[in-house]
């Protein structure tokens, strides 16, 4: 019923307000909401959508990218480089950056990691944003979407992205088998 851009304009817009006013700090946490929105309530795009894969942070898929600039080149959202993290996910970052997350590039992929980074990308929606997320909504077909986005940020949004993390990677260990950070985020080795 949705595209994999309308899915992740509606992840970044829809909250648990009636009106769209959200946001989204970090590729990585918008990476896993939309896994755990496949995995866990079965809502995905109907075109070519989010091939999840293993890799240095668990489940990946490298189209979002692609739809997050395209979003932003619409204007319907905007990121901005620094959200200042909350004092626990400043405890998280010490020992898992959102640059080992990313795999040690910075945030145009260039470049050495930056060890004093405790901020993250902020995906935002805009006003044009908003305006599209509230005609999506209009439609019948999107209230399934639009709660079942609200059930994943409900339960995970107020989690540090470590426990985030934490979660996915108990709860799917075959997304796992790249991961470089496993040991710090569950506190043990590999099997």
């Amino acid at each position: 019923m949705t595209s994999s851009r309308e899915l992740v304009l509606l992840l970044v817009g829809v909250d648990e307000t009636p009106h769209p006013t959200g946001t989204v700090s970090g590729i990585t946490r918008l990476q896993k909401f939309l896994f755990l929105l496949d995995r866990e309530e079965n809502i995905r795009p109907n075109d070519s959508g989010f091939r999840f894969e293993p890799y240095k942070a668990g489940p990946y898929s490298p189209t979002l990218y692609d739809d997050l600039e395209l979003l932003e080149n619409l204007g319907l959202i905007r990121t901005e480089g620094g959200a200042e993290s909350t004092i626990t996910e400043r405890t998280d970052i010490e020992k898992l950056s959102f640059d080992d997350l990313m795999g040690g590039f910075d945030e145009l992929g260039v470049g050495q990691p930056r060890a004093d980074s405790l901020e993250e990308r902020r995906f935002i929606l805009t006003d044009r944003g908003k305006e599209r997320i509230e005609s999506l909504l209009k439609n019948p077909d999107y209230t399934s979407v639009a709660d079942g986005i609200r059930r994943v940020k409900s339960r995970y949004s107020r989690h540090s992205l470590r426990d985030l993390l934490r979660h996915v990677y108990r709860k799917f260990p075959d997304m796992t088998t790249e991961s470089e950070i496993i040991e710090d985020v569950l506190g043990r080795r590999r099997p």
